[in-house]
């Protein structure tokens, strides 16, 4: 079976993850602080804090930026649930806005309606499948309406550009937003087995992200010499840490990133050149004057469901990505029609295999199929 997503493990890798485990931390040791400056040099932010996973990193930056009962906070419909759900973890309301029909990622237009006729608090932006969104210009609507903004960037890490100030920009040095937020899962670009992060340039963002990472506890090293044992708890936190372990590997796999991201895209070209005459299928939208890190490799298909089944009863397990969260029980009483081109990329769109051990052959028998599929 060719899945759409696999990890990438090498015997490096396994040496760093022996040698943690042999250490004298198994957790809140010394590769946790190492893999942390690591991905903010990087990424070019100030600071980086590592979490247990993605989930855990967008609920704290929720709290940090003050998501409460009495806000609400926009993002899209067409993402993993975790995006949406760490507003309702604070007790914030989120309000959906519609995506774009051409790289499916936030409409501009259709946020600036949201931001103009409802009271918005803050934006919490996806990239889609490693597709950049237009993080500038929605910086311009934040600023102008008083919002913040939170980067979604579990499918983007290593992705790159140019801002209008000839700048070169990488994913997750924050220059256009507040915090950026990373997942470390297995299928992501790089991985901790499970994991995530928080980049920030906002020192009291950072402090307070720390404190609640850890139960809310806080020691101070003037203390340690009369109370060597003594700590506060200054506000309810949480046990959201990530092990030295995970950490460790966090670390081996980040010096790959940059490759990694390489591989992922020349792949993307050859699908794109391979399907580009199949009249059913209507790729993602790719800017190549980005360095986008491409997580997926989405396609809008003619009879996607079939499609899906057939592949799959041939060896190739795809996966839809996403069904709108407004769909979901707990998400129940919103109106369908007020996003039609989240309702059209359900109906059609379907994510390809795409990492990078994916061999060349397994492409083309997933190119094949799909020309078979739409021949019969």
């Amino acid at each position: 079976m060719i899945n759409y997503g696999k990890q990438s493990i090498s015997k490096d890798d396994i040496k760093e993850l022996v040698k943690a485990l042999k250490s004298d931390f198994l957790t809140q040791g010394p590769a946790i602080e190492i893999f942390e400056k690591k991905l903010s040099k990087y990424c070019g932010s100030k600071y980086a804090l590592a979490f247990n996973n993605g989930t855990s990193a967008l609920h704290i930056a929720n709290l940090v930026l003050g998501t409460k009962k009495s806000k609400t906070v926009a993002t899209t419909p067409i993402t993993f649930l975790a995006t949406a759900n760490s507003v309702i973890y604070c007790g914030g309301k989120v309000e959906f806005v519609d995506i774009n029909d051409k790289n499916f990622n936030i409409d501009l237009v259709s946020l600036e309606d949201k931001l103009k006729n409802k009271n918005i608090f803050g934006i919490i932006i996806v990239h889609l499948g490693g597709e950049l969104a237009d993080i500038e210009s929605i910086r311009v609507l934040a600023k102008k309406y008083n919002a913040w903004i939170i980067e979604d960037a579990c499918h983007a890490i290593g992705g790159k550009w140019i801002d209008s100030k000839n700048t070169k920009r990488i994913v997750g040095d924050c220059s256009y937003s507040e915090i950026t937020t990373f997942s470390f899962h297995p299928v992501k670009h790089i991985t901790t087995g499970e994991g995530g992060a928080i980049l920030t340039n906002d020192k009291s963002i950072y402090e307070n992200a720390k404190l609640l990472r850890s139960h809310g506890m806080f020691k101070e090293d003037k203390w340690f010499k009369k109370k060597p044992w003594y700590y506060e708890m200054r506000q309810l936190g949480y046990n959201y840490r990530i092990t030295d372990f995970q950490a460790a590997l966090g670390s081996s796999q980040l010096q790959k990133s940059d490759k990694w991201v390489k591989i992922r895209s020349d792949k993307v070209k050859y699908y794109d050149k391979k399907l580009q005459k199949v009249k059913q299928v209507i790729p993602q939208e790719h800017n190549f004057k980005f360095i986008n890190s491409y997580h997926l490799y989405i396609i809008l298909a003619k009879n996607r469901d079939k499609l899906f089944l057939f592949l799959k009863e041939n060896g190739v397990n795809c996966q839809i990505h996403y069904i709108p969260i407004y769909r979901q029980p707990f998400y129940k009483g919103l109106n369908f029609n007020n996003f039609p081109n989240s309702e059209q990329y359900y109906q059609n769109g379907i994510s390809l295999p795409l990492y990078p051990s994916l061999k060349k052959k397994e492409q083309d028998k997933i190119i094949k199929l799909i020309k078979d599929f739409y021949r019969d």
